[in-house]
């Protein structure tokens, strides 16, 4: 990725949050007019961050991650096996030990240089 396209549609003063949109080289559209809206709290998120330019660049790091979360969600359209693997589980429920759920620590999976 080496652009990302960020839209500020509008300042929702309720919840205080600025709705934005992004798009990027990476994804199939460039405008973010064609992905969905998300809103970001800059108070909450960035509560040092008074100037606008730093906080639409902390708004565009945010927006990298989203970006890759679109390109994964549109590579998945093409991928017939596991939108069948996804859509088979819809309507089952299952219940899991916490325990089964934890991943092992194994030797090989620390560093003895630590």
């Amino acid at each position: 990725m080496n652009t990302v396209h960020v839209k500020i549609e509008s300042w929702d003063e309720d919840s205080k949050s600025l709705i934005c949109r992004f798009a990027s080289d990476t994804t199939s559209s460039n405008n973010p007019d064609n992905y969905v809206s998300l809103a970001y709290q800059p108070h909450l998120m960035w509560p040092d961050v008074s100037d606008s330019t730093e906080l639409l660049r902390k708004i565009a790091q945010a927006g990298m991650s989203v970006c890759n979360e679109i390109v994964s969600t549109e590579s998945i359209n093409s991928d017939e096996a596991k939108k069948a693997v996804y859509s088979s589980l819809a309507g089952t429920s299952q219940s899991f030990t916490v325990s089964s759920l934890e991943d092992p620590i194994t030797s090989d999976s620390t560093d003895a240089t630590l």
